[in-house]
């Protein structure tokens, strides 16, 4: 056998095996481990050995086991125990991340020991006429028979003694050399001396009459019993191991010092669709390149006694399967051999690229994310430096996406992303890159740019293809581009100002009517750092009470006094005086600070109705809300909050939504406004006449008010179309049963065509200017 002739070999391997290994006697409590099983249980071994002495391995031989190593870490196992009849033997393979094992196995077992004794052979003469045989003292100590026992002189005394399962063998071996069937008589076999079952080895020669019949026999016994026993546990080691190596789930080899196979286990057979792989070598199963980078790992193994690599194969199947091989240097009669240890990392290896792509790729697009962006730019833009060329940055930002987002669901919003993706690349060269940042923001780089112009032809392009709609299931969604555009090396040289640019670009676009394109410029960072530093102190502006309320009054012609206020904000600002809510609200709404913003205008508002109240006044204030507070769901409950600790009469409270808003969220909004109804706080319509209302949804909103939008009344009376205009607002409201506020007033014809169409609420210049806090009561006095 294998295991006979290439003991030492396979010793040596297994003294290499780079996995945990347990083995048991079936006599014995105690497990014996070798060094990598210690490693790798550490402190806990007594709780894995307890583990695994709890298994039943009647019915199967591999387990899953989640095992904790030396650190404490828990460890995902494959454990498999081969039953043998001197115990079972077992190994433990990581699959948790299916890495190489950390250092080599030590032996499976120690070989039992051939044991040898002095000669002990025993004489016996056997006179076949008279029967009668003389037994020497050895024989009869061999076959358990003391000095003092008087036996009968008698072949049967031997007979007698043989083992049951070896008699009739012996007994027909005796008589077929006794009648000249066979040349010798020589049998090993088992016999019961003393309660214990003992191995020997009988022999004789006979001495024959001319006739052929035997009469006198002599020979030889001899007690083998520790040679038999070892021989029995060579067999059963062979055994034992070849069951082990050839269901060990890896391949495992020796190879000589010219890289010829001696020893390959099935594991390794089948992996190249061979019987067995002796006498081949790398060239014989390999294609021509793949046996290149092996050989040269042999040749590390012989120089440095060991190697380890990760190496791709195709297997005879024609799979591609990935593996960690360890190999090692193994020494025999002065001669050198290499063993190895395959190990399949296939599915680590499909785990990883999993993860990779993850880590690189979004999901939902199969573009490059954020991170693989930031690599990509880096790497064009390094490569642009050694060209001296130029590299151009693109940020572009879908216009619209949200409302279709949260209008039509997340599941449209998807497939709209989707097919922008596969738009703006199909417009795109092969060495052009398109990413998804996140959301709705995309980038592309454009690589190796002769003329700053062509970036311009490439972001009207993008534009023109996300104008067209989009089919979404059974909806079309309409969207557009903002595209900014910044130039390396022209712009910067650093890679992150580079982005930056481009983004400030973006917003540039967007800001000035979106879907447009606009290059980088100068003037933006310095406008971008104005609004940064502005965006910084409005964080703090409400602590420091820079943000106060200004009072513009409402008066009712007919009654001819002043009825209400708008209250509208202005921020006091230590370094620039006093800066208009036009200029600070979209930055406020850009950061998030709106909704804090906006519940502390409402409630500056409600302490100053508080004390007009304490002066006897019935004036209402009149709030701008947003539509960052309205998209809040806790708006309703901020401001029922609000009146209550202020303790106002909720009456006087009054808020004013815009129209466009209003009416593109006409769902969301109009429950709050009925239920803020409900408790006497009323909402206007600001700015109307600019957006898209139609009478059939106006009078399904629970709103008490009209406000004429400034724009209408500026050229009145010498503008048709505003007359016009005006005078159907003011029909329209009459119709509702709504009341009617004309805002920008500032010259008396105005105030005469407005009075003569019916409305009697205006506002404006020609009343008064806003008015700050300290001036507001000794104004109701004056025109009351």
């Amino acid at each position: 056998m294998l295991f006979a002739t290439n003991n030492l070999l396979l010793e040596s391997l297994i003294e290499q095996f780079p996995l945990p290994m347990f083995y048991k006697k079936s006599n014995k409590s105690k497990f014996i481990t070798n060094k990598s099983f210690d490693n790798f249980a550490g402190k806990n071994k007594k709780q894995i050995l307890k583990a695994i002495s709890q298994l039943n391995i009647s019915t199967k031989n591999k387990f899953e086991l989640k095992l904790k190593n030396e650190l404490d870490k828990e460890i995902n196992t494959y454990t498999y125990i081969i039953n043998v009849d001197e115990g079972s033997f077992g190994v433990i393979v990581d699959i948790s991340d299916q890495i190489e094992a950390k250092k080599a196995i030590h032996a499976l077992k120690e070989r039992y020991e051939i044991a040898s004794s002095s000669s002990n052979e025993a004489l016996w003469d056997w006179d076949l006429l008279t029967k009668e045989v003389k037994f020497s003292d050895r024989f009869k100590q061999i076959i358990g028979i003391s000095h003092t026992t008087v036996v009968k002189p008698i072949i049967e005394t031997w007979i007698e003694r043989i083992d049951p399962r070896d008699k009739n063998r012996v007994l027909k071996s005796l008589e077929a050399y006794l009648s000249g069937k066979s040349e010798s008589f020589k049998q090993e076999h088992r016999i019961r001396a003393n309660g214990k079952t003992k191995w020997i080895s009988i022999s004789g020669k006979a001495t024959f009459e001319k006739s052929g019949r035997p009469v006198r026999m002599t020979g030889f016994i001899k007690d083998i019993t520790d040679i038999k026993e070892a021989q029995i546990a060579l067999k059963e080691s062979q055994e034992q191991f070849s069951l082990f190596m050839n269901n060990l789930p890896a391949g495992a080899f020796i190879k000589d010092e010219d890289g010829n196979f001696i020893f390959s286990n099935i594991y390794f057979n089948k992996l190249f669709g061979k019987k067995t792989l002796e006498g081949l070598s790398c060239k014989d199963i390999l294609e021509k390149g793949e046996d290149e980078i092996l050989t040269q790992s042999d040749k590390r193994v012989i120089e440095k006694g060991v190697d380890l690599i990760e190496h791709k194969i195709t297997t005879s199947k024609g799979e591609e399967k990935y593996f960690n091989i360890h190999k090692f240097l193994i020494y025999k009669d002065d001669k050198k051999y290499i063993g190895g240890i395959y190990s399949d990392i296939t599915s680590q290896k499909k785990v990883q690229d999993k993860l990779n792509r993850l880590a690189h790729f979004d999901t939902l697009t199969a573009l490059p994310n954020r991170m693989m962006f930031h690599n990509s730019l880096k790497t064009l833009i390094s490569k642009a430096n050694r060209n001296n060329t130029k590299v151009a940055l693109m940020f572009i930002d879908l216009d619209n996406f949200k409302m279709i987002n949260d209008t039509l669901g997340h599941d449209y919003g998807d497939l709209l992303l989707q097919e922008v993706a596969k738009r703006v690349k199909g417009i795109l060269r092969a060495e052009d890159i398109v990413s998804r940042l996140g959301g709705d923001e995309f980038t592309v780089i454009l690589d190796d740019i002769k003329d700053v112009s062509y970036p311009s032809i490439v972001a009207q392009k993008i534009i023109d293809t996300l104008s067209t709609p989009i089919k979404l299931k059974d909806e079309m969604g309409y969207i557009g581009a903002s595209v900014g555009i910044s130039i390396f090396p022209d712009d910067t040289v650093n890679i992150e100002q580079l982005i930056k640019n481009a983004d400030l670009a973006m917003y540039k676009a967007k800001h000035e009517g979106k879907n447009v394109y606009r290059y980088f410029t100068e003037d933006m960072t310095a406008d971008a750092n104005e609004k940064l530093e502005l965006t910084n102190n409005l964080r703090n502006a409400i602590n420091k009470d820079e943000l106060i309320i200004y009072y513009q009054p409402i008066f009712d012609l007919e009654e001819k006094k002043v009825v209400s206020f708008e209250a509208l904000i202005r921020w006091e600002h230590p370094k620039y005086g006093i800066i208009s809510p036009e200029h600070f609200v979209p930055i406020a709404e850009d950061s998030g600070l709106m909704v804090k913003i906006g519940k502390h205008i409402i409630k500056l508002a409600c302490l100053q109705i508080k004390e007009l109240e304490a002066f006897g006044f019935d004036h209402k204030i009149a709030v701008n809300i947003s539509s960052k507070q309205l998209t809040q769901n806790h708006l309703e409950e901020s401001v029922k909050a609000i009146v209550s600790q202020t303790g106002i009469d909720p009456r006087h409270l009054e808020l004013e939504v815009t129209e466009s808003f209003l009416m593109d969220n006409i769902e969301e909004t109009d429950k709050t406004i009925a239920n803020l109804k409900k408790i006497g706080i009323n909402t206007a319509i600001d700015d109307f006449g600019t957006g898209y209302s139609s009478l059939s949804r106006l009078k399904k909103l629970s709103v008490s008010k009209l406000k004429i939008d400034k724009s209408f009344i500026d050229d009145i009376p010498d503008d048709e179309d505003d007359i016009v205009i005006t005078q159907m607002i003011i029909s329209l409201a009459k119709q509702l049963n709504l009341e009617i506020v004309a805002e920008g007033v500032e010259t008396k014809e105005q105030m005469e065509f407005l009075k003569q169409r019916g409305c009697k609420l205006m506002q404006g210049y020609l009343f008064s200017q806003p008015l700050p806090k300290d001036q507001l009561i000794p104004f109701i006095k004056k025109h009351s």
